[in-house]
């Protein structure tokens, strides 16, 4: 039998319906696993890497899940496809999106094979994810830096705005 484990999301996007996408593709993500997700309210923060025309919207969810790492990826990579999402992000280069999913944690696991990194590797240095995260997570312990989100979110040299948008 498969163990049930925390898995922590990240979604946001900036184009058309901000709100609209973030909460279809919470949606699907609730159907998909058969669960019903915990989230922190809705955060809006300028583009990050690039100059866009509207401000992103970004939430943090949680939920279990018996899927392992690939299926995950699979399934929340088919949610952005099927709400719009053309491409991800490669080498640095971003662009906006009707929505973007990243798997942030997977409760304790460490990985980091060519398509999946786990704890997403920009988490410490990103107070639009930091931020949803705090509020939704505090005292969850990062693998990694062995320390909690209330400690990365303090430690954070990110100086952009996050303004709570939505509770």
């Amino acid at each position: 039998m498969n163990v049930k484990k925390k898995v922590i999301l990240s979604l946001g996007g900036n184009i058309e319906n901000r709100e609209g996408y973030i909460n279809k593709a919470i949606m699907e993500v609730e159907k998909a696993f058969k669960t019903k997700v915990d989230k922190s309210g809705l955060y809006e923060t300028a583009s990050w890497g690039f100059e866009a025309e509207f401000p992103f919207l970004n939430v943090c969810i949680s939920f279990y899940s018996s899927c392992n790492p690939k299926e995950l990826l699979n399934i929340t990579q088919n949610i952005e496809k099927d709400l719009g999402r053309v491409k991800k992000s490669q080498k640095g280069e971003y662009e906006s999106r009707v929505i973007d999913i990243d798997i942030l944690y997977i409760e304790e696991l460490i990985i980091n094979t060519e398509k999946l990194t786990v704890p997403h590797p920009l988490i410490y240095g990103r107070n639009f994810v930091l931020t949803p995260l705090l509020e939704l997570c505090p005292d969850f312990v990062d693998p990694v830096k062995k320390t909690t989100i209330k400690q990365l979110h303090k430690s954070c040299n990110d100086k952009n705005k996050v303004i709570l948008y939505k509770n």
